[in-house]
Formats: C-alpha cells, sequence, structure tokens
C-alpha cells in the first residue's frame, strides 16, 4: 500500500476514533439536561466533529507526519517514540490555535484555548498511535 493511500486511511480511522471519544465527551447527563433546551446527542456531534476534522486530518495530519518523519530520520535518539510524540503534540497545537481563532476570533480566554489545546494533542496523538497501529499490522503481514 502506497503511503499516501495509508495515511488517508489513517487519517479516517482517526477521525472515526477522535470524533466517537470526542462524542462521548461531549454529552450532558440527562440529570443536569433542563427543560425546554435541545442537547446534542452523541450521533449529532459524532457527524459534526467528523465533517469538520476529517479535512484537516486529512491535509494537516498527512503534511505534518511527513515532516515529523524527515525531522525523526535525521535524529539521532534512542528515545524515538517519546521523540514522536512530543512533536506530533506539537503540531496538533497549529490547528487547536486556528480552530480557536475561527471560533472565538481575537478575543483571549485562557481556559478555553487550554480546551482547544488538549483537543488538537489529542487529536494529534490519535493519529499517531493509529499510524503506530497500522505500521504494526503491516510490518506482520510482510513477514
Amino acid at each position: 500500500m502506497s503511503r499516501f493511500i495509508k495515511l488517508v486511511v489513517i487519517s479516517i480511522l482517526s477521525t472515526a476514533i477522535f470524533s466517537t471519544v470526542y462524542g462521548i465527551i461531549s454529552l450532558t447527563p440527562e440529570s443536569e439536561k433542563e427543560p425546554n433546551i435541545y442537547y446534542f446527542s452523541f450521533t449529532d456531534t459524532f457527524v459534526f466533529t467528523f465533517m469538520y476534522t476529517l479535512p484537516v486530518y486529512i491535509v494537516v495530519g498527512i503534511i505534518c507526519s511527513y515532516l515529523i518523519d524527515m525531522v525523526a530520520r535525521n535524529m539521532q535518539t534512542r528515545k524515538m517514540y517519546f521523540s514522536k510524540l512530543l512533536m506530533y503534540s506539537l503540531a496538533g497545537l497549529v490547528p487547536a490555535l486556528a480552530f480557536y481563532f475561527l471560533f472565538e476570533g481575537t478575543q483571549l480566554d485562557y481556559q478555553l484555548l487550554l480546551y482547544f489545546f488538549a483537543l488538537g494533542i489529542l487529536a494529534a496523538n490519535t493519529f499517531y498511535h493509529v499510524l503506530l497501529l497500522m505500521n504494526k499490522i503491516f510490518n506482520r503481514k510482510k513477514v
């Protein structure tokens, strides 16, 4: 399987996992719901998250993955997993910052900014770990 196609598949799988996790996290328990107020269901949240994050995963995820691999090839470290984990985490801050300013404008709310950063890091590390899993699966089949 070509590397680009593999990264597109990883992007789709990562988007599904991230959307599922975010859908679960953002659910409001029945005991906290107020009457006559609409709350997004898991399905609503999953679909909206999937729609907005898939293009980001495909564009930013694939580009960052290529760049991180280029940087990692030139590194002489025995802790490659942690080095790449850090690089993917930092790469997740870029779309998080873009989404923050897209939704909030120029006003700065540090608590909300940290929330977006946490989501960006979660999304990037989801991509990285799905990539590791796919590499492990494909390397097993070659043997």
